[in-house]
């Protein structure tokens, strides 16, 4: 994947008068434009096209196209908070298919007089809770504003083609919306309009990700970037407060993962915090524009060596025993490796990541005829995971299922059968 950047300037605070590329300028560098209208817009090496504007009542396609790629619009969506794309005729069919859906949006925060937006220290603006928080307290719900085809990066090797696609996207939004998405282009320790993100970099900065070829038979990839505005105040953590998930309907919701103090910074993780430190640390000074390594406390230790190694430690051995968890054919698995497991995810905070692990634990106490520890962790893979995916999500249902009746599940002692171990009683 191509991760260079363009640098932006934002013309209205340079009090420069643009000179407008014209429709013929435009298809020199091969992408189909249409006659423009004089709008503020953000311009790289060479001035944007800004366009005329669709209908405000319906999904259109304009006329700007890089190859298979072209930019399609609906204003009017999600109580005209308006939603573009960037993507292929097909994908845009999809989108087009689920828009009742995304009229129901909700487009708030739960409870904004919980959450301030303060500035972060070596991270930049994100929000701090004004009280305490109670886990499991839902925060927001977005529809988003932004759907790109992570195919055009690779697709459209040139970076101007791609940054001329994506701009000519967002100022097509609607006027507050667009001012949302531009918040995004602020960076840690900048003044704003100074130095802004280009959209390729608010994207890696933001890596939320839909595959919107789930249900159909196909071939080529449907992945796409999908963009939040709002989402960006929450900034990265590798043990986060806050949990996320993308529904079925593309809205971002995210949820209290455990309790916070007041004052306390509300933040999210961007990338899977199982991965090593280094791979974390590395990945937010590359497209989080921190100018250090991640600056989070488990990634610092405090600046604390011996604290650094025993959390290295931990996830090392959290996705060791996760790896004989989830064989069920393991001969490793025991009660205590069960048990160290459990004291493992504790103790690295990993509370925003308690269903999967909750679900494992439960199904091998099960697997060893520890019915009571099963039911235990069952329960609270159902609370976890309706923080991590909502009350109707796939695996809340199987875990309620498994809960009510965990002798009767096909996994209650299927380890010990296998090992020939019988029944006490038989």
């Amino acid at each position: 994947m191509a991760w260079g950047h363009v640098t932006l300037a934002r013309v209205l605070l340079l009090g420069l008068a643009t000179p407008f590329a014209s429709a013929a300028d435009s298809k020199k560098d091969g992408l189909a434009s249409e006659e423009i209208q004089h709008r503020t817009v953000y311009t790289g090496n060479a001035t944007e096209p800004v366009l005329s504007s669709p209908p405000t009542d319906k999904w259109w396609k304009s006329n700007i196209c890089q190859g298979s790629y072209c930019v399609y619009t609906n204003l009017r969506i999600a109580n005209r908070r308006g939603l573009v794309l960037v993507t292929k005729p097909d994908e845009y069919n999809k989108v087009e298919r689920i828009e009742a859906y995304l009229e129901r949006a909700d487009n708030k925060w739960e409870d904004g007089s919980l959450l301030a937006e303060t500035e972060i220290l070596e991270k930049g603006l994100g929000l701090t809770a004004k009280q305490s928080i109670r886990r499991g307290k839902p925060l927001s719900s977005w529809s988003p504003v932004l759907l790109v085809h992570k195919d055009l990066f690779e697709d459209v090797v040139k970076k101007k083609e791609r940054t001329r696609l994506l701009e000519a996207a967002i100022n097509y939004l609607p006027d507050d919306t667009r001012a949302a998405f531009n918040r995004q282009r602020n960076r840690p320790g900048h003044n704003s309009g100074e130095s802004p993100r280009s959209i390729e970099e608010i994207l890696y900065a933001h890596p939320f990700e839909v595959d919107l070829g789930a249900g159909y038979r196909q071939e080529h990839s449907s992945k796409h970037y999908i963009n939040y505005p709002e989402v960006a105040l929450f900034q990265h953590d590798c043990r986060p407060n806050v949990a996320f998930y993308i529904d079925q309907h593309l809205q971002h919701r995210t949820t209290v993962a455990r309790k916070v103090a007041e004052g306390e910074e509300l933040s999210i993780s961007y990338i899977d915090p199982f991965l090593p430190r280094k791979e974390r640390s590395d990945w937010v000074k590359r497209f989080r524009g921190s100018s250090k390594p991640c600056p989070c406390a488990t990634c610092t230790g405090n600046n604390k060596p011996s604290q650094l190694k025993k959390s290295d430690k931990n996830l090392a051995e959290i996705n060791s025993i996760k790896a004989e968890l989830k064989n069920h054919d393991s001969k490793k698995v025991t009660v205590s490796l069960i048990d160290r497991y459990v004291k493992l995810m504790q103790e690295e905070k990993l509370q925003a990541k308690y269903a999967e692990a909750w679900e494992l634990a439960a199904l091998n106490y099960n697997y060893l005829g520890e019915d009571k520890k099963a039911k235990k962790y069952a329960d609270l893979a159902v609370q976890a995971g309706i923080v991590e995916g909502g009350k109707d999500s796939n695996d809340v249902v199987a875990m309620r299922v498994f809960a009510s009746d965990v002798k009767g599940h096909y996994s209650y002692r299927y380890t010990l059968k296998r090992r020939g171990i019988k029944e006490p009683g038989n």
